[in-house]
């Protein structure tokens, strides 16, 4: 593994680098995940891994907002429904 490549913020990853030690978080700012499916458990899933802090993380989800959607994607607005994807939708 190149040290180059994992060089971690020791500011910004504290909290995780007490917990995982620093081993785990060098190979966790080399992950990069792919999340298929944003309602309630994919958008919670997606949140927690980018705080984690891998190098990249890929949504996807091409169902349109619906108002269901609204109660368990808290990205999602009203604006939203029927106009845009769960996934542009967590985008902005």
């Amino acid at each position: 593994m190149d040290k180059e490549n994992t060089e971690i913020d020791q500011n910004l990853y504290s909290r995780q680098i007490g917990a995982y030690g620093v081993e785990t978080m060098g190979k966790l700012v080399t992950l990069r995940v792919f999340i298929q499916g944003l309602r309630g458990v994919g958008v919670e899933t997606a949140k927690n891994l980018i705080l984690a802090g891998p190098k990249s993380v890929t949504i996807q989800d091409t169902t349109k907002v619906e108002l269901r959607d609204l109660g368990s994607n808290f990205y999602c607005t009203e604006e939203d429904v029927g106009k845009k994807t769960r996934a542009e939708a967590s985008l902005e």
